[in-house]
């Protein structure tokens, strides 16, 4: 087999890319002397064909006044709405849940605001938020046994455990006309309403807690 015709090819080959480089060449020359030179040109004409920015349209913000005027409108006040929990609906209705039945306590705890809005017209959630905070005690007694003697040594309470106690002393209250045969939901309102005007067994009870933490106000250490 002869060699003439592979190096007939391969001189063809040279010759035909030694052409396509010297296009190429001449080609950058001929431009603005880099060989990238058809690329910018793709590159500033898809920018021109681009939108500006100051051709997009420029919508108004709306400025408070125009949302204060929107909810004026819808007839509610945004400060005026209330949280999604009340912490002492939600701490009055655990006090009252018997054996994890949560609907049922809710629902008591319903039965007992109705009866303060019929009873008194007005907002039946602030009378009983005043309730218990009349009827919740701001310390709590510790006693403790040494030497054929019982020390008391008061302790200060949290808010919460002071709603507690508070929420607890009313429910103890309540309980005296139980033999009469009145639901507990009656007699819870009536207790709220007679703490309310003062007349209540809660208010003897705080009387002699702070009358002993007075008294043992010296057991107090400082922690």
């Amino acid at each position: 087999m002869s060699l003439r015709t592979p190096i007939r090819s391969l001189r063809r080959y040279l010759s035909t890319s030694s052409r396509s480089l010297a296009d190429l060449e001449s080609s950058s020359q001929s431009g603005s002397g880099s060989g990238f030179s058809p690329l910018r040109d793709i590159l500033v004409s898809s920018s021109s064909q681009t939108p500006s920015s100051s051709s997009r349209p420029n919508f108004p913000s709306p400025s408070s006044q125009d949302v204060q005027d929107q909810v004026a409108a819808r007839g509610y006040d945004v400060h005026s709405i209330p949280p999604k929990v009340d912490p002492t609906l939600d701490l009055f209705t655990n006090c009252l849940m018997k054996d994890g039945k949560k609907d049922e306590a809710q629902k008591m705890v319903g039965r007992i605001l109705s009866m303060l809005h019929q009873s008194t017209n007005l907002a039946p959630q602030p009378l009983l938020r005043q309730a218990v905070l009349l009827s919740s005690p701001s310390i709590k007694i510790l006693s403790m046994r040494k030497s054929a003697k019982t020390i008391y040594t008061p302790r200060a309470l949290t808010e919460r455990q002071r709603s507690r106690q508070g929420v607890a002393w009313i429910l103890k209250a309540s309980e005296r006309g139980r033999k009469g045969g009145i639901s507990r939901d009656q007699r819870i309102a009536r207790e709220i309403l007679g703490i309310l005007e003062g007349q209540s067994d809660v208010f003897k009870w705080l009387e002699e807690r702070h009358k002993v933490a007075y008294l043992n106000r010296s057991n107090m250490t400082a922690r």
